[in-house]
This record gives structure tokens, sequence and C-alpha cells, in this order.
């Protein structure tokens, strides 16, 4: 096979697929000249210029390198000699990036609940197959890692989605720690097909260890008439995560392979990898075979170390899902129990418990604890978890404070906020009471945030109410006297202003007992006026 092996580039094109746009903290710093630090290098380089950039750098070396495969494979007889061939993967390119651009645009949105709210000098034109996965690189990564997090905000802990975004197809697979996203990007133009699948899986809740994988493959192939050039990459990164749910720098071990193939029997299979955990570090070549040269070998070294750079992106894009604290329930109660609409300066002592979603498990690691509004809170800093703090609430009526909780471990982040509060609640006057005789009275209800008892009738009636929010709930209803009792039960809604409310009771049946005799019926629903008085005293 001539050397021009090498230019099944679209195999970089879906090695890039899983890079994500903006650059995190510097994964070690080894020796100069070690392959880590090459690696590093290389890292740096490709996510700093950009996924543009990178794409227009790679179009211009793959445009020509794919001109030879072609020549070489029979793809320019097939298409009617060297000018059709030029035209035809040029208009391939052109598609590429029109597809590319569309899907980039269409991935952060493909998963949202409708309720959640180049090349030229060289000839070619638009972005070869490995040009279009740098610009989808970001998009892919990013919204592999969101629909997790949506998916686990919305309760649904296993679930799977397709979309048809920018037209391709789109498909997103998650459980309570893991995710998998494949895009499939098919173009047919001139003659020539191009074809592209690209799959991202993370893990992006540690385990237990601090464990962390981020996995890439892709597959893409090239044909025209009868002839054909297929290439694969797959990569993985496994990582270990700090007690500040971090990722370990330069503490990782990274996989990546590559074999191209045409359908004349040529073929190369390469590896390289770099771990720190066994020490072995470099390329390997598997195989070569037919008329593959040395330099087909380099070639598709690139490409693995193409797909390394995409696994470790996608292993940041992973990082930002378990530090977004879908990983950890962090459990915060308070003693006493009541925090809204309690007195002034009333002390409190606040537990924070980490534990993991995944094993109900104690996440350890450490708890901070950030007050906004009065008045002291201690400790400020980070607390060891499982973590306690003294609070004392508002010195005045009428305020509002609330503390922002943060738990990080190498389980992931935690995250939670409890909300304080010394306003008064409404006070209201309810008139509805009937009294033997015809008679009415109004009660007075202090605070109907929480459930509250009147009583009417010269104490012979009593009625409870038990709110389930600020607009409904359920009642009780004893009597006692006249020579009997009598009991109901039902339920209630409030409708109007704060200063004016309108109760509407619903009631089930009403059971009177006396002389041995119980009767008992339904009323028709009636109706009653809460009317806002001023302070009352409990």
């Amino acid at each position: 096979m001539p050397a021009s092996f090498r230019t099944c580039l679209p195999l970089v094109m879906l090695v890039l697929a899983a890079c994500s746009p903006q650059p995190d903290k510097a994964v070690t710093t080894p020796a100069a000249d070690s392959p880590m630090a090459k690696a590093k290098a290389e890292f740096s380089r490709l996510q700093a210029q950009g996924p543009d950039a990178t794409a227009r750098e790679i179009t211009k070396l793959e445009y020509a390198l794919t001109r030879n495969l072609m020549k070489a494979g029979g793809l320019d007889a097939a298409l009617g000699g060297e000018a059709k061939a030029e035209a035809a993967l040029t208009a391939l390119y052109a598609d590429y990036e029109r597809k590319a651009r569309a899907l980039q645009s269409g991935l952060p949105q493909a998963f949202v609940p409708v309720n959640e709210g180049g090349g030229g000098s060289l000839g070619g034109e638009g972005w070869g197959g490995a040009a279009a996965s740098t610009v989808l690189g970001g998009a892919q990564a990013e919204t592999a890692a969101e629909a997790w997090e949506r998916g686990q905000d919305r309760g649904e802990t296993n679930g799977h989605a397709e979309s048809d975004a920018g037209g391709d197809n789109v498909s997103v697979v998650w459980t309570m720690d893991t995710v998998t996203l494949t895009t499939e990007v098919k173009a047919n133009v001139a003659g020539i097909k191009g074809k592209v699948r690209t799959t991202v899986k993370m893990k992006v809740c540690p385990d237990p260890q601090g464990k962390v994988k981020a996995e890439f493959e892709s597959v893409s192939s090239i044909a025209a008439g009868g002839g054909n050039a297929n290439t694969r990459i797959s990569a993985s990164v496994e990582a270990s995560v700090d007690d500040d749910a971090n990722l370990i720098e330069g503490n990782d071990d990274t996989e990546s392979t590559a074999q191209q193939s045409t359908d004349h029997g040529d073929f190369v299979d390469v590896s390289d990898r770099i771990s720190t955990s066994t020490g072995q570090m470099g390329p390997k070549v598997n195989g070569q075979g037919g008329s593959a040269s040395d330099q087909d070998v380099q070639a598709a070294q690139f490409m693995a170390r193409m797909g390394r750079f995409a696994a470790h992106q996608t292993m940041r894009a992973a990082q930002k899902a378990w530090q977004s604290g879908q990983c950890i329930d962090l459990q915060v109660r308070s003693d006493p129990a009541k925090r809204k609409g309690a007195k002034p300066n009333t002390a409190y002592t606040l537990y924070a418990e980490p534990r993991a979603k995944s094993d109900g498990a104690p996440a350890g690691g450490t708890v901070k604890a950030t007050l906004s509004g009065g008045s002291r809170l201690n400790p400020t800093g980070k607390v060891k978890a499982d973590a306690t703090f003294d609070y004392q609430n508002p010195t005045k009526k009428d305020e509002r404070a609330s503390i922002d909780f943060e738990s990080r471990s190498k389980r992931g982040v935690g995250k939670a906020t409890v909300e304080f509060d010394t306003k008064k609640r409404p006070s209201y006057r309810i008139d509805f009471a009937q009294c033997p005789g015809g008679g009415r009275e109004s009660m007075r209800a202090c605070d109907v945030s929480k459930p509250f008892t009147v009583t009417a009738c010269g104490g012979m009636a009593s009625i409870t109410h038990i709110p389930s929010s600020d607009r409904a709930g359920t009642w009780t209803f004893k009597f006692s006297g006249a020579g009997g009792f009598a009991d109901a039960t039902g339920s209630y809604t409030l409708s109007g202003t704060e200063e004016s409310l309108t109760q509407r009771v619903v009631s089930n049946k009403v059971c009177g007992h006396a002389a041995g005799r119980t009767v008992c019926a339904t009323p028709k629903p009636s109706t009653a006026t809460w009317t806002k008085i001023e302070d009352c005293d409990e």
C-alpha cells in the first residue's frame, strides 16, 4: 500500500469528536522529554488553539493525503478521473463542514425537555472529516454530560433519548453514574460516500476509591465505486479523583489504538499507552500488511494520539458532571427543625451529611457553609464530613438568611441550601363557625403556615387546619356538647390576595352521635372568609 494509506484521516475526525471547548487544569508536570510531557504539550496546543483553527490545520494536510489514498484505492477511476475526483472530495468536505456546524449548533438543545423550560490553497474547500470532528467535539462531550445532569435532576436515574439534531442521528443512554452519547454523520456527494460514527462514554460519578473512566471510539469510512477505506480508533482514560473532587494530576492510565484498512488487503494497527500505574509508555506497532509503509504507521500513530486527546477531553466533560452536585446527596438537617417564621436570635445546630447517590455510602471529604444574610455562622471554613455547624438566625423580625452548603470529596461534589427567616406569618380572622342556635363566630389564627387549631362556640367546637401549601390543606372538626358529639374531616383551598382570602371547604361525612344513635350526612361545599389582621399573640 502506498504512503497515502495514512490519509484515512476521517478517523482523526472522529477522534476529535469528544473535545470540549475550554481548557481545564494542566494534567501534570513530568520530565520535559518524557512521553507524558510530550502528550501534555500536544494536548495543551490542540486545546489552546481551539477547534476551528485545528480544523483548518488538519484540512490542509488531510486534503493532499486523501487525494493520494483515492488514487491508490481506485476511487479516482470509479469517479471518472482525477478532476472529477477532486471535485467530489471538495464537495464532500463542504458537506462535512455544513453538517458539522449544524450538529454543533443543534447538540446543546438536542435533549432539553420541551417543558424546561480550510485547505483551500491545496484545492480543498470546507472541512475534511478530521476537521469537522474538531468542531463537533465540544458540543458532543458537553451535551452528553448535560443530558445526564438533566436526567438526574428530573429524577430519571436511567434513560434513553434520540434526536436528529442538525439532520443527523444522535442518541444518548444514561444510568445513575454513566452516560454514553453516539453521533452518526453520513454524506453522499458527487459519487463519493462518507460516514462517521463517534461514541463517547463517561463514568460521571467516581466509585468509592475515586476512580473514573472516559472512553472514545470512532469508526469512519470513505467509498466510491468498489473502492473503500476504513478507519477505527478507540481510546480510554482511567483516572483518580482527590478529596477536593478534582482529577489527580499526572495519575492516569491512557490507552489508544488506531486501525486502518482498505479492501485491497492493506492494513496497519498501532497502539499508544501512557500508564502511571504500570510504567508502560509510548507507541507500539501491532500489525502492518499489504503495501502499508512506515509513513502509514506514523499516520496511524498520529490518529492514536488524537484518540488520546479526545478521551482526555471527554474526561474533562465528565469532571464537570461530577462537580455539578448530581452525584452526591448532601443531607442537611437542623435542631431545632423550624427555620421559617422562627423567633429572632434562635440558636441552631446544623448537620451536613454527604452521601453518594449511587450506593448511599458516606462520601467523606469536607463540607463548607457560606452564609448570606444575618446573623452568625461557625465555622466558616471547610469542615471534615460529616460536618456540624452552629448558627444564630437574624436578630430582628422580618429578616431572611440562607446558607449554601458544598461538600467535596473523591465521590464528587454535593450542594444544598437551607433558608431561614424571622418573618411573622400573616394572622387571620376566619369567619365561618356556626354554633348551636344559629349564631356565627369568628376565629383567630396567628400563623397559618403551620398546623393550627382554633376553638369556637364557647369551646365546644375545635377545628384543626393542616396546610399542605400556602393555598391548600386538610382539616378535622370535633364538637362536644348539647348532649352528644360530632366529627368530620375534609380539605380546603384558598384563593385571593394576602389581605383577604376565600376558603372553599369540602367535607367528607359529618357524623353526629347522641342518645345511642349515629347520624351521618355529607354537606355541600361551603366557603369562608379569611381577613388579615394585625399581629396577634400566640
